[in-house]
């Protein structure tokens, strides 16, 4: 079941006697147990119906004796296990046992949630084969890189923003794979923009804190065009900034940027949408990666690669101490160019 059904759910007022939520991505496991803790229990008898414990302070007795009370005065009750594998149950099979037994025949009038950080739980384990019959178990995993501009196109129009594709794309390769850091920038972006009912790279650009005309996305398009004026232009508003453009900002992205025309030209299907996955971008971001492709050869890109990894050892004190940032990107610039 996807998060966002879990969570519809829940808002619903849908809710299941077990949750097992486990994962490598915790973003989507603290938004279930948000839901869960907002919608499960009212705020009038949170105090007589709400148990929070952690796996490492407790033990599988005391959870499941929380969980076969009956609510006070309350439709249900909640019993929430953060860091659930911690629990040292996992490792007994005699308590797994007795979290089979209550796995079989839970309360109905209690919500048992079981959520894991940053950890995959053992689905060969019999408990969790029954669990997951007796309610949900939600596998939260990340989020693929050449799924990200999907993933956040599709939580944008979730919360009412209309961004363009370009600018989706700008997101992406900026903040990452860090999905909390994502969503916190498009709820400031909401407040920022007003309704406004396209969201353009511009507006990336002007409220996430992207210069306008002096970022390393002008920076890309500048070496995919072989611009060579409009590339030393940047380099030199990054070398007058530095604390704003460090290399090690900097060179993870562009080797991002040239390791996918690398697998471009390494493609025996270049139609947009295969190619877009292969290289992990919005398929409206291949024509620019095809074009640069043409001015750099595999062998190259190769190249360029060490002398980006090179700027950014150096940078990282594995050089000349006396080297700045600005000098290593702008010998690495000139390097690609030339």
């Amino acid at each position: 079941m996807a998060h966002r059904q879990i969570i519809r759910e829940l808002k619903a007022g849908k809710f299941q006697p077990i949750y097992l939520l486990h994962g490598e991505e915790s973003f989507f496991i603290e938004e279930i147990t948000k839901a869960i803790l907002d919608n499960s229990v009212e705020e009038s008898s949170k105090d007589f119906n709400e148990t929070i414990l952690y796996g490492r302070d407790v033990e599988l007795s005391e959870v499941l004796a929380a969980a076969r009370r009956f609510p006070m005065m309350s439709e249900r009750q909640l019993v929430l296990i953060k860091e659930a594998q911690d629990l040292k149950c996992w490792r007994r099979k005699d308590e797994l046992a007795q979290l089979e037994a209550y796995a079989e025949k839970p309360v109905r009038s209690t919500v048992l949630v079981l959520a894991f950080m940053n950890k995959k739980i053992d689905g060969r384990l019999k408990a969790v084969k029954i669990l997951s019959k007796s309610g949900v178990l939600f596998h939260s995993e990340k989020v693929r890189d050449y799924k990200l501009p999907q993933w956040i196109q599709v939580y944008s129009r979730d919360e009412g923003l209309d961004i363009e594709p370009n600018a989706v794309q700008m997101l992406a390769d900026y903040l990452g794979n860090d999905l909390r850091k994502v969503c916190n920038e498009l709820t400031k972006l909401k407040l920022v923009i007003k309704g406004k009912a396209k969201v353009t790279s511009e507006d990336i650009e002007k409220h996430i804190g992207i210069s306008k005309e002096y970022n390393i996305f002008e920076l890309q398009k500048a070496l995919g065009t072989k611009n060579i004026e409009k590339a030393s232009r940047i380099v030199n508003y990054f070398e007058a900034n530095p604390k704003n453009n460090p290399m090690a900002m900097i060179a993870p992205i562009l080797l991002n940027y040239f390791n996918r025309i690398f697998v471009y030209h390494g493609l025996k299907d270049k139609s947009q949408n295969a190619a877009a996955k292969a290289m992990s971008c919005s398929p409206y971001a291949v024509k620019e990666y095809a074009s640069a492709s043409r001015i750099y050869s595999q062998v190259k890109v190769a190249k360029i690669f060490g002398y980006l990894r090179d700027a950014d050892k150096k940078s990282k004190g594995q050089g000349n101490a006396t080297t700045t940032d600005g000098m290593l990107l702008r010998e690495a610039v000139f390097k690609i160019l030339h």
